[in-house]
């Protein structure tokens, strides 16, 4: 075992629970706070190599330490916004989908509401706008009886075609 081996075994058994401590506070999920005690060793073993005792050891270590947990919580942040930038736009994706299918559907319907009889349309559409029975004879000059007959084919002939598509 050389001796940077022997340095790096000998840092990592004597902060290993400081540098748990570092990660938990830094990250709260379980899985990437093992993630980020990993990259720490790996940069604290990196940065070995560069200490030149200006400090403790202790501080190089939790400068280090302190850095890549800084840098993965950045990246981690950068991750976020990109998964959200990515979520926002398959939702717009989505509802653009959503509202192009609305659009072929009403197009298909109007049409088949289009091949209807004049006096038909008219009552499916002011059957659709909420109108009355008694304001759908005021508005044609029919009786309110033949407004129901007339609306109650129109739809029986829509149901047809519809179906048919």
């Amino acid at each position: 075992m050389s001796n940077y081996q022997q340095a790096f075994e000998s840092v990592v058994a004597k902060y290993k629970l400081s540098l748990f401590k570092i990660a938990a506070t830094f990250e709260a999920d379980p899985t990437l706070q093992m993630d980020l005690f990993q990259d720490m060793l790996l940069a604290i073993w990196q940065a070995l190599g560069k200490f030149k005792q200006q400090s403790s050891l202790h501080t190089f270590i939790y400068k280090v330490a302190y850095n890549q947990a800084v840098s993965h919580v950045a990246k981690q942040s950068r991750k976020q916004d990109i998964t959200q930038l990515h979520d926002h736009i398959a939702c717009q994706r989505s509802d653009i989908e959503s509202y192009t299918n609305t659009l072929q559907s009403l197009a298909h319907i109007t049409s088949k509401i289009s091949s209807l009889p004049i006096i038909q349309r008219q009552l499916v559409v002011m059957s659709l706008e909420g109108m009355s029975y008694t304001d759908m004879a005021e508005i044609t000059g029919l009786s309110v009886s033949h407004v129901g007959v007339q609306l109650n084919r129109a739809k029986t002939k829509l149901k047809q075609l519809l179906e048919d598509k």
